[in-house]
């Protein structure tokens, strides 16, 4: 260059390429069916700014493997995350957006997925009601005095938790025919004083059970 010239460089201007930032760039959810979490934190919307285009971006999730995630996302950015089932706390998830414009053009965010999954479904339990009751025998001694209502009695059961709520029920281990949620026990004609065990069971799970005691009487009168 001569002294005393300014040398000029005339600059060839390029297309500039095409960008992808993902925010955020690293979450940590928990699973989308985990017990006493609240459902804001099995999801989060991610965002993405593309340079050099107005395309937008495809969302997809990814394994570590490249092989397709477990968990969604939707055209908005919105990832929501799966169901536990056998996958381990820890798992990571691959959030990728890709620009419509070049497909070439991508950029990622981490997605680990935590916690223990759904608490445990509670135990099928049975009551029975009502427990105790005094009853009593159709004839002998001065039983006709006594009115029918006492000499029968309706039980019912109160299944929880079931897979199947029917009911079997059983008078001193002879099971009755019915499976319905109440029983009817009817005193026998007469005999001595007695105990009897009405019991009732879930039929998907006999051990599962719970009693009540009928005390068999006579009346003689007059009773005092």
């Amino acid at each position: 260059m001569i002294p005393g010239t300014v040398e000029v460089v005339h600059h060839i201007r390029c297309r500039h390429q095409v960008e992808v930032e993902v925010m955020p760039a690293r979450a940590t959810l928990y699973w989308r069916d985990e017990g006493f979490i609240d459902p804001v934190n099995t999801q989060i919307r991610f965002g993405a700014e593309v340079l050099n285009s107005a395309g937008g971006v495809i969302w997809q999730v990814l394994a570590p493997d490249g092989g397709p995630g477990h968990g969604s996302i939707d055209a908005t950015g919105l990832y929501r995350a799966p169901s536990k089932g056998t996958l381990a706390s820890g798992t990571t998830e691959i959030v990728v957006a890709t620009a419509r414009a070049d497909p070439l053009r991508k950029a990622a965010a981490l997605v680990t997925l935590v916690g223990l999954g759904p608490a445990p479904a509670p135990a099928p339990e049975i009551e029975i009601w009502p427990r105790r009751v005094v009853l009593y025998y159709r004839s002998g001694l001065d039983n006709a005095y006594i009115d029918e209502s006492n000499r029968q009695q309706l039980f019912r059961a109160f299944p929880r938790h079931p897979d199947v709520a029917a009911v079997r029920w059983t008078v001193n281990g002879a099971v009755q025919p019915g499976n319905a949620p109440w029983f009817l026990y009817t005193a026998p004609n007469g005999g001595g004083t007695a105990l009897v065990t009405v019991q009732a069971a879930l039929v998907a799970d006999p051990a599962v059970s719970d009693e009540a005691r009928v005390t068999l009487l006579n009346y003689d009168w007059p009773g005092i």
